[in-house]
């Protein structure tokens, strides 16, 4: 069976980080199996050999949204393949166009809140462009809720895959739990790291010796950087970049922190469970409320909430300080994500390409 994934860019998201996964599964499963890549960033993950890759640069061309319709048109055409996945909004619109009069099956993954990527007048069209595609998948039963009726029929919810061989290949030797707390995601606002650097100055006087530590790159990384100078935690505060072992970070660090003001399924949060982190994370749409049981295996805290998450940071760090690990919280979050272990998930696939195969 032949099956293309498209995606506008391989760089370091979640998104791409999920169907690099996925396409390296069905490829294993004996299909031929390629990866379309718009180049809107930089590359940065690697694909596994025997995936072809095919990338169109228009980034920087005049009217680089239409050449990107005729390469994707002009591929689909001549490469005939069985079925077509694409993720992201801007990329599965130009996919269900580009895909006009074809008889390729397609499926469309939105992996965000529709109504924060985009206006409701936006979204309304979006929809019924949607309309056309024989699947839409995404990651929440919230975030299926915020489509209309008549497509809803079309939806399938299913959660982002955990690759526990990809994760454990990062880490060599367990390292020692270490004083630090940390977040993982791309500096923009939509991860409120402001609100976690404030949390974080409040409790330091009381917990000098414990760190943060951010990774992720960005468009605010100077704004993020003068207000951890202006609070006098240049030395606590450390914004590391992009780091290509992040489950090895989580694994070396104690807390775990998604400050999110929206998610679409927050992958490293997952992952941070998987790899044992006492959790904590807004309780944003959509995902997390569907991951952590407050107390049980992780905490939640309101969307911007300053003062909740600094309590519920002083409540882990205490714990850890006196040796009240609560081991049984690291367990039962580890075994919560089993679930989406990559070959529990990828049966849900399976059962999908099926489905729409008939």
């Amino acid at each position: 069976m032949r099956i293309d994934f498209y995606i506008s860019s391989l760089s370091g998201g979640g998104a791409e980080k999920v169907l690099i996964s996925l396409a390296s599964a069905f490829a294993a499963m004996g299909n031929d199996v390629s990866i379309v890549s718009l180049e809107k960033r930089p590359q940065f993950y690697q694909v596994p050999s025997g995936i072809t890759v095919v990338k169109f640069d228009n980034n920087k061309r005049r009217f680089g949204f239409i050449k990107d319709f005729f390469d994707l048109r002009r591929y689909m055409r001549s490469r005939k393949a069985n079925l077509a996945i694409s993720f992201l909004s801007r990329c599965n619109l130009l996919v269900l166009a580009a895909g006009l009069f074809n008889r390729q099956r397609i499926v469309v993954c939105d992996r965000n809140n529709p109504l924060k990527e985009h206006s409701r007048a936006t979204f309304a069209i979006s929809n019924l462009l949607y309309g056309r595609a024989n699947q839409v998948v995404v990651q929440t039963q919230q975030i299926k809720g915020f489509y209309p009726k008549f497509l809803q029929k079309k939806i399938t919810v299913i959660e982002n895959p955990l690759d526990t061989q990809a994760l454990d290949a990062q880490v060599g030797h367990m390292p020692e739990r270490e004083k630090i707390v940390l977040s993982v995601g791309r500096l923009e606002a939509q991860k409120d790291f402001v609100t976690l650097i404030n949390a974080m100055r409040a409790i330091h006087r009381d917990y000098p010796e414990w760190k943060l530590h951010i990774f992720g790159k960005g468009d605010m990384r100077d704004e993020l950087q003068r207000h951890i100078d202006d609070l006098g935690m240049t030395d606590s505060v450390l914004l590391c970049g992009r780091t290509s072992k992040p489950y090895y970070e989580m694994c070396r660090s104690s807390v775990f922190v998604l400050s999110s003001h929206y998610e679409g399924f927050p992958n490293v949060l997952c992952e941070a469970m998987y790899a044992g982190d006492l959790c904590i994370s807004s309780d944003c749409v959509s995902g997390p409320r569907e991951l952590i049981i407050p107390g049980r295996n992780g905490w939640l805290f309101p969307v911007g909430d300053e003062q909740q998450l600094t309590s519920e940071l002083r409540h882990c760090i205490a714990s850890v300080e006196f040796g009240d690990e609560l081991e049984t919280v690291r367990t039962m979050a580890q075994n919560t994500v089993k679930r989406l272990y990559m070959a529990e998930n990828i049966k849900h696939w399976e059962h999908l390409v099926q489905r729409i195969k008939r």
